[in-house]
């Protein structure tokens, strides 16, 4: 396993994503955009970090650092109150679009679905993955299809209508983001 520098995991902590590909992603944008030139070079050096291991690692490593780092002072940046409000929830993490995605506004959406992936050839992303996606009507029959095949397990389904969520089932537990939906 890879050391890392306190604020390589500070850098970590903040990610959105808990994934390797959209955590080395993030880490792509910050080297491109950011203007302090320590944060940059340590965005660098962590992102060379993250390719020398392996995806599973990588993982790993990841969601280790957003569950159990803390930071050595009070949160000070809207990332740094951001990722201790996440990790203070304690939901677990999913994966794909935000509950406010810009996805869940698009006319042509009628379906978010949050579930589990089940199989390694699932094209829905990595095993043991939980996801939600909102999709339009093409998108949700291709879910179907691969929970058919059983590469994933579908958890949750709303109708989406102007983004608003219309859960099927009433008993189901409430979305762990509820207070944020309009």
């Amino acid at each position: 396993m890879i050391t890392l520098s306190e604020e390589e995991k500070r850098v970590l902590f903040q990610l959105e994503s808990c994934n390797p590909y959209g955590a080395r992603n993030e880490l792509i944008v910050l080297c491109r955009y950011c203007r302090d030139r320590n944060k940059r070079e340590t965005a660098e050096n962590l992102l060379k970090k993250l390719h020398s291991i392996s995806e599973e690692d990588c993982k790993r490593l990841i969601c280790d650092i957003q569950q159990n780092y803390h930071l050595p002072w009070k949160a000070r940046t809207i990332g740094e109150m951001l990722a201790v409000a996440r990790q203070k929830s304690g939901a677990a993490k999913l994966e794909g679009h935000d509950i406010m995605a810009l996805e869940r506004f698009d006319p042509d959406v009628r379906h978010m679905i949050e579930f589990e992936v089940l199989s390694a050839d699932s094209t829905m992303g990595y095993a043991g993955d939980h996801t939600r996606l909102f999709l339009t009507e093409e998108g949700y029959r291709k879910a179907l299809e691969n929970q058919e095949k059983q590469f994933i397990a579908i958890k949750m389904h709303a109708n989406v209508s102007c983004g608003r969520l219309e859960y099927d089932n009433k008993n189901l537990p409430v979305s762990r983001f509820a207070e944020l939906e309009p």
